[in-house]
């Protein structure tokens, strides 16, 4: 299984991460400003060299935490989290334009590697799911930091030069690290959807046909109940039978059986309203319709598209009495004010019965129905 990660654009501003990245970043650049103006001797000369980057990084992060704690709830939708990129590539430049200044001026080169440490591992923690934002957050630093160690020979020891590479390596491996912990909760989140998705579907669908199972029907019911109160639509339920069923598994054999209440399970399927009308396997060769229709007349044509529905499969069964191909017997009924659902299936179930007490391949109702 592939795990995608692709969208860590979308993820970093979704994640507190990503706003304790803009609060450091607040919080080291008004440190910075405060050594400027205080004196001290780990800043010295040409400050004005970077002091309007850190205002700038100063300004830059505020205003994109106010943004980022704005759209906190809808972050993956706007332009925000398209720019998060370049953002990411704006934060880098400006961080590369200090550190290479500090780089020549400072007179402990050490304090800078430890600065640059500080800055580089939160961000590899707020960065490490997308490593396009990564690199474009880090590489302009590593090479500033490179470059001034170059320009200031003097200052600046072979050990320096390896405790920056080593700074990188450590940048890459804490990155490798937590992606591996995020993939592997990834994948087990998605595992976990997939078996709740499954068990979901055992518990309200029928394996074979892929229809509701009768499991569901009293959830499906009580749904529709609530629905008749918004509108002045009446509930019907079709039940249905397959003639003969019991003779097309003796001649036919029961794996041909279980295709045919699989062909008859689509054709009940494709002549239902979709967003009003619920199939359902019911059991055996039986099976059930929830219908909510403006009258007795729309649930009729229901069952009638099902029957067409069915003579179009032209399913084989030369088991049958009244038909040279299979056939279905139909019962109406229409739910009233305070019934029960095993109520309206009884009064579906005597009109099935009376269908079948006519001759099967009809549909029976009450002619009294709406």
């Amino acid at each position: 299984m592939d795990i995608k990660h692709s969208t860590g654009e979308v993820a970093i501003a979704s994640v507190k991460g990503y706003l304790w990245f803009l609060c450091l970043n607040v919080i080291f650049t008004l440190w910075l400003v405060m050594r400027i103006f205080s004196g001290g001797t780990v800043i010295t000369l040409r400050t004005e060299n970077y002091t309007l980057s850190l205002y700038i990084i100063l300004a830059f992060s505020l205003l994109n935490l106010l943004v980022t704690l704005k759209l906190r709830d809808r972050i993956n939708e706007g332009l925000y989290q398209k720019c998060l990129p370049l953002i990411a590539l704006v934060f880098g430049i400006l961080w590369a334009i200090i550190f290479f200044n500090m780089m020549i001026d400072f007179q402990q080169p050490t304090v800078t590697m430890v600065m640059l440490v500080i800055l580089l591992l939160p961000a590899t923690i707020t960065f490490y799911i997308s490593g396009l934002m990564l690199a474009l957050f880090c590489i302009p630093i590593i090479f500033a930091t490179l470059y001034g160690e170059v320009l200031t020979p003097t200052k600046f020891t072979l050990a320096q030069l390896i405790g920056a590479f080593i700074i990188l390596a450590v940048v890459l491996s804490a990155r490798y690290v937590l992606l591996e912990s995020y993939l592997r909760t990834q994948r087990s989140e998605y595992e976990k959807n997939v078996l709740i998705k499954k068990l979901v579907r055992l518990a309200n669908y029928d394996t074979l046909t892929g229809l509701y199972n009768r499991h569901s029907l009293a959830e499906a019911f009580a749904r529709n109940l609530r629905q008749i109160e918004q509108d002045k639509r009446s509930l019907y339920l079709i039940v249905m039978d397959i003639d003969f069923f019991k003779q097309y598994n003796d001649l036919y054999g029961h794996v041909e059986g279980d295709k045919c209440l699989i062909h008859v399970s689509r054709c009940i399927e494709q002549s239902l309203r979709k967003a009003s009308d619920a199939a359902f396997r019911f059991g055996g060769e039986e099976f059930v319709v929830l219908a909510l229709c403006d009258g007795m007349k729309n649930a009729v044509d229901i069952a009638k598209r099902i029957q067409h529905a069915l003579a179009e499969a032209r399913i084989a069964h030369k088991g049958s009495s009244v038909s040279p191909r299979v056939t279905l017997s139909l019962g109406i009924a229409q739910w009233k004010a305070k019934m029960s659902l095993e109520t309206l299936i009884e009064l579906a179930d005597k009109q099935l019965y009376q269908a079948k007490h006519e001759g099967r391949n009809r549909i029976s109702w009450n002619k009294k129905g709406r």
